[in-house]
């Protein structure tokens, strides 16, 4: 099935392609920390941090995906002004709505950069020791502005085609590491207080954070029903492998270890061995998938920020074109900006703070303003386009 717009057919995505969307933005830098974030609060139960935090990831999708579904067709940038405007003045919808679009699009753009230099910063300390930093973040940026030369179907497609090749191995990986598990590591099994729990989940919610880019993404859904599946489809898998690396790290090592460690994931993945040594190196194959798994995380932020640039100023794919090429200048110095990984883990976790506020702050906002216009239960269809 397909859309028409501006003289152009926009295919839609399928409930497997928003689900891959949503798995493979979330499965990204935070896979290679989250054993270390978790068991800093949470001691021996630090796998159950995952599992408690994806309560309110689940609440957050369907407030957005149900959102989505009161406006078929349209984004969050289209939809906004209707929300907080009306038919008479359209004009102060759109006035009161551009605080939270301009919010939402400057938080996709610095989280972009922040993922960048992670991921930049593990592969010049793991593999590539004497490629500099700059190289490496600059390549990603290419190759995520190349994505965005094309329509938002081929978003869709790389992200399809990428799935298989990030999850299967990956999961593969953390099952595979519990040939050496010492399962009294696991014991006491809690001995948390209540607020080191919340802690844990907060420390979590940056590995979560993500699937905001269904604020754009949904209004392409094939069917406007799916939109709740796919999002807890895609919230359950990565939670399923977030607490399956956690609980690795745990049996593996101890939770004591993991905190002597900057990616306690990649260290992981060194001390296991596949049968037969076919793969003597692992962490050389598992870099090689966790490439992937960061640029489609990468270049999918860095397409919602600019696809959402180009309706704000209600433009063509000329203009997303354009835009591309230009703003990846100043990400670059946006990614340069933290000194070391210390002030790196501290932006980041700000940015998991800001994530919390926006994925549960903004839906929440925008469901009590449209109940109180009466509005939660219309929902007209209008074909979206660039």
């Amino acid at each position: 099935m397909s859309k028409q717009g501006d003289g152009r057919q926009i295919n839609t995505f399928s409930l497997w392609q928003q689900t891959s969307l949503i798995t493979s933005t979330l499965i990204g830098v935070g896979v290679l920390t989250l054993p270390r974030t978790t068991t800093s609060r949470l001691f021996e139960a630090g796998w159950m941090a995952p599992l408690v935090s994806s309560i309110w990831v689940f609440l957050s999708v369907w407030m957005i995906a149900s959102l989505s579904r009161q406006f078929p067709g349209k984004t969050f940038i289209e939809y906004s002004p209707i929300i907080w405007g009306s038919a008479k003045r359209p004009q102060l919808g759109r006035w009161l709505s551009l605080p939270w679009v301009l919010g939402y699009l400057l938080y996709m753009y610095v989280s972009t950069a922040i993922v960048s230099r992670i991921f930049g910063e593990v592969v010049v300390t793991s593999v590539l020791l004497d490629t500099p930093l700059e190289v490496i973040i600059i390549t990603m940026f290419l190759l995520a502005q190349m994505l965005c030369m094309h329509e938002v179907e081929v978003v869709a497609r790389v992200n399809e085609l990428l799935f298989p090749l990030i999850l299967f191995p990956v999961l593969f990986i953390a099952l595979a590491s519990f040939q050496k598990a010492e399962w009294n590591n696991m014991f006491p099994l809690y001995r948390a207080s209540g607020k080191a729990l919340f802690e844990g989940m907060y420390e979590t919610v940056y590995s979560f954070s993500g699937y905001e880019i269904m604020l754009i993404y949904f209004a392409y859904a094939h069917d406007n029903t799916s939109k709740v599946r796919a999002g807890f489809f895609g919230i359950g898998i990565a939670m399923f492998v977030y607490t399956l690396i956690v609980l690795a790290g745990i049996v593996v090592f101890g939770f004591e270890e993991l905190q002597r460690v900057s990616w306690p994931t990649l260290e992981l993945v060194k001390t296991t061995q596949v049968p037969g040594l076919i793969l003597e190196r692992l962490e050389s194959a598992f870099l090689a998938v966790w490439v992937a798994a960061v640029f489609t995380t990468v270049a999918n932020a860095y397409y919602a920020f600019v696809y959402g640039l180009r309706q704000l100023f209600n433009k063509g794919i000329v203009f997303q074109r354009i835009v591309s090429a230009i703003m990846f200048i100043p990400l670059f110095f946006i990614a340069l900006w933290p000194q070391n990984i210390v002030n790196l883990f501290r932006v980041s976790s700000y940015l998991g703070l800001v994530s919390l506020s926006l994925n549960l702050g903004v839906p929440i906002l925008y469901w009590i303003v449209l109940l109180a216009r009466g509005m939660g239960h219309r929902a007209k269809e209008r074909k979206a386009d660039g």
